[in-house]
């Protein structure tokens, strides 16, 4: 028997202190876009940390998730549209069911042949993104500063990319710039450790979902005035909650939301029944953290070689990589962010301290400032997630000075996760 349908049988063991809708509505309201969270640059840091006296940056470290898009499969548009039609047909849609199709006829139709691809909120994103990044460390984005931009040959990964090349060469017009787009850069697709534990993964991932899902047949009866024998209930209701959470990232301007199709504490319940499955498939859960995270090794090993390099030779200041959520996700973890680490199986909670918009929103970004001294060897580095300087999990290291942390001791570190 599978490793999941020995695991899956925790789960239907619910604790007291399980989140209630209601406290899960108290979280940033980002909850509701899920996965597909538009930037929150809102939230970055506007000042930072003085660094420690004498230190200046010379080098930045960059890894960025692709920007908001539209659905990567028209499955997802498709799924909800279809059985609408197929109501309206029958003559089994309430009023609201019928605003409800009238808007995915909208959503559908702009989302067309544009499956996956960055939306022109995602360029803005990480054209915003650089600009900062260049206003934040004029030491680095400097005169004839070179700077080495990698990303996936995913579309919208390289759109992100030259969004944010675009940027800096607009700002530093004397920069020297080099972009590539290879499937020969394997160690920015990190899915070589969730590939190998996929399906039990994915099993155990689904069946939690429907485990925490709240309660829908209020939701249905808004929308059908029959019971829908034929669908699957829960799969409608799980689409109908992602076509809410894309309008964030591609805004189509006839359907400004869809929060009508569910009540807060019914979206608060659909985003927390989520959230436990996209943490169970791609988080450092206790089940399959441990080997998911491995993917991300190849990845560390880039970052740990050019920082060297660049310390050792200064001829590159900035290196800047576009990927994906499944590559933001391990990354964030074995760097012990503090949003982002936490191993458990303890599912009912995980929202406490793991939610997949506050780890990944679309543009997801980390970034390693280097600085050096000249009356010291030491190089120290600083990291942002999303632009928030983070004091990181204690087993990791402890700072030098406030965010400040040593180099050599984040290196060991990584280099210590991955024996």
């Amino acid at each position: 028997m599978r490793t999941t349908l020995l695991l899956i049988f925790s789960l239907f063991v619910l604790t007291t202190t399980a989140q209630s809708a209601s406290e899960v509505a108290n979280f940033d309201k980002g909850y509701k876009f899920e996965l597909y969270r538009p930037y929150p640059a809102e939230y970055r840091d506007t000042e930072f940390t003085p660094a420690p006296k004498g230190y200046k940056p010379f080098y930045l470290s960059h890894l960025a998730r692709h920007g908001s898009r539209w659905h990567a499969s028209a499955k997802t548009y498709n799924y909800p549209l279809n059985i609408l039609v197929a109501a309206e047909k029958a003559g089994e849609l309430t009023e609201l069911g019928k605003r409800y199709l009238a808007d995915m006829r909208i959503m559908a139709a702009d989302a067309k042949h544009r499956e996956g691809e960055l939306s022109p909120l995602g360029f803005e994103q990480h054209r915003s993104i650089a600009e900062r990044m260049v206003e934040n460390y004029p030491e680095i984005f400097r005169k004839n500063c070179y700077i080495d931009c990698r990303s996936t040959t995913v579309q919208r990964c390289i759109l992100s990319m030259a969004s944010a090349v675009r940027q800096i060469s607009k700002m530093v017009p004397t920069s020297n710039i080099r972009m590539e787009s290879s499937d020969a850069n394997t160690y920015l697709k990190a899915y070589a450790g969730l590939n190998s534990v996929k399906q039990d993964a994915r099993g155990l991932s689904d069946s939690l979902h429907y485990a925490y899902m709240p309660d829908i047949e209020p939701f249905l009866n808004r929308i059908f005035t029959k019971p829908q024998s034929g669908i699957d209930h829960k799969q409608f209701a799980h689409y109908s909650f992602l076509m809410g959470g894309i309008l964030g990232s591609t805004p189509v301007a006839e359907v400004p939301n869809l929060d009508y199709l569910f009540t807060e504490e019914e979206r608060a319940g659909m985003w927390r029944a989520s959230n436990i499955r996209r943490y169970a498939l791609t988080g450092p859960s206790k089940p399959f953290g441990k080997v998911i995270v491995s993917g991300i090794y190849p990845f560390v090993k880039n970052v740990i070689t050019t920082a060297d390099r660049a310390i050792q030779s200064g001829d590159e200041q900035a290196t800047l990589r576009f990927a994906h959520d499944v590559t933001v996700i391990p990354f964030a973890a074995i760097l012990g962010i503090q949003c982002a680490n936490t191993v458990t199986d303890d599912w009912a909670n995980v929202g406490y301290k793991w939610r997949i918009n506050e780890v990944t929103p679309m543009g997801a970004n980390i970034q390693l400032v280097f600085y050096r001294s000249k009356k010291s060897d030491d190089i120290l580095v600083k990291i942002l997630h999303n632009e928030r300087e983070q004091i990181l999990d204690s087993s990791v290291a402890t700072p030098v000075e406030s965010v400040y942390y040593r180099w050599t001791d984040i290196k060991n570190h990584l280099l210590s996760q991955m024996k």
